[in-house]
């Protein structure tokens, strides 16, 4: 009897003040948070959506991944998460959930592609302050859209105006964000189908409305594509051409293009395999990775001032043991530093590693769904802001059901 009301008096998680409460559910992993909701009422009244949860939350997020399977050309319609902080501690395997369901716009005839019918499904292009940019690349419409898919929402982007879309071809389209004019912004650059010339448009969400901006002096290769991996970082975007041996930018705010120089170490050898080189953030910088393939090793650039050569410097290099089955060239690609200072990195398009820079270890990840199926992924702080207010917006669509094995946030 007495060992029974024990049990029954036994504190209880939900007997905690419920700001002690918020503050513990505000670090679990997204993953777990979600689940959370269905544990009881306590918990989903205090993580619905409301200014001090989301604030809470903003200020503890942790970076997660979002992946889609099947690389740009054949795009899944759903986008899955996975979260290092959460996997890596039971095995060597990621293991990605479904999280947000594109939504589907029909067939269309490829615009630059003769007799070809596809689906031209939304491809993930790049991601923004926990917001993420997809396109229908190639279809005639080129229809985009913003999405948060913590919050389940998403925006539409028109397509480009007829004027400005007519006779030219669309090379890239990226999202990003203005701080002095606190707008997101999507950047076109496009090539004229008779005189090959580049061009720029800008559309600012909001006003919701294409413009074209000064792009004749701008340093675009000839080689621009699609296929970049661009990076968005403190109001610019940065991406490498190897046209011009350079790391190239477009300023948000000011709306220009600019480049930035090299380390002045990098010779004919680096210049030559550029296929090895790629670009990422690393603690709050612009990162350039050389893998050096010859010397068995990767080599970290960092810069911390734009526009100064001299401000690169070589962060750390990684010793490269590669298992046999795995190529020896190919890009490295920085996605996210753990909090336990270990950094995950993509190589080659769908093998992803971790470095410890303190034990200099090196593993390598695996996914559990993935085999050679190429993957499209990005770094994202996740963010419960509802899309309207991120956007400035009067109206967003909201999915309403979110795929399988997730819980509805």
């Amino acid at each position: 009897m007495a060992n029974k009301q024990s049990a029954t008096m036994a504190p209880s998680l939900i007997d905690l003040p419920p700001n002690i409460i918020m503050e513990i559910l505000v670090r679990l992993p997204l993953r777990t948070l979600f689940l959370s909701r269905s544990v009881c009422k306590t918990f989903l009244t205090l993580t619905s959506p409301n200014p001090h949860f989301i604030d809470l939350h903003s200020s503890n997020a942790a970076q997660i991944l979002l992946l889609q399977r099947g690389g740009a050309n054949n795009p899944s319609h759903i986008l899955s998460l996975a979260e290092p902080e959460l996997d890596l501690r039971s095995g060597l395997y990621f293991s990605p959930k479904p999280l947000f369901q594109l939504p589907k716009m029909g067939t269309s005839v490829s615009l630059y592609r003769t007799n070809l019918r596809e689906p031209n499904n939304f491809v993930l292009t790049n991601s923004c302050n926990g917001l993420i940019y997809l396109v229908r690349r190639y279809a005639r419409d080129e229809h985009s859209l913003v999405c948060n898919p913590v919050t389940n929402e998403y925006l539409l982007i028109p397509e480009v105006d007829g004027e400005l879309g007519l006779k030219t071809e669309t090379k890239s389209m990226w999202l990003g964000f203005s701080p002095g004019t606190n707008q997101y912004k999507v950047m076109r650059i496009s090539r004229s189908l008779i005189n090959f010339e580049f061009a720029a448009q800008v559309f600012v969400i909001g006003p919701d409305s294409w413009r074209s901006i000064e792009a004749v002096a701008a340093p675009l290769g000839a080689e621009h594509s699609w296929d970049l991996y661009p990076i968005f970082l403190n109001g610019f975007m940065y991406w490498l051409d190897k046209s011009w041996n350079g790391i190239l930018f477009f300023d948000y705010e000011k709306e220009i293009f600019g480049d930035v120089e090299l380390p002045s170490e990098f010779g004919e050898e680096q210049l030559r395999n550029e296929q090895s080189m790629s670009i990422g953030v690393l603690r709050g910088c612009l990162c350039l990775c050389f893998n050096n393939f010859n010397a068995q090793h990767v080599d970290f650039w960092v810069i911390k001032k734009n526009g100064n050569r001299e401000s690169w410097s070589k962060d750390f290099v990684v010793d490269l043991v590669r298992p046999v089955d795995k190529p020896a060239l190919g890009r490295f690609k920085p996605l996210q530093v753990l909090r336990s200072g270990e950094i995950v990195m993509l190589w080659v398009e769908n093998d992803v590693i971790c470095y410890n820079p303190r034990t200099k270890r090196l593993k390598f990840i695996g996914f559990r769904w993935v085999r050679s199926m190429p993957i499209i992924d990005v770094a994202f702080t996740p963010s419960f802001v509802p899309l309207k207010d991120t956007l400035q917006v009067e109206e967003v669509m909201n999915r309403h059901m979110r795929p399988r094995y997730t819980v509805h946030c």
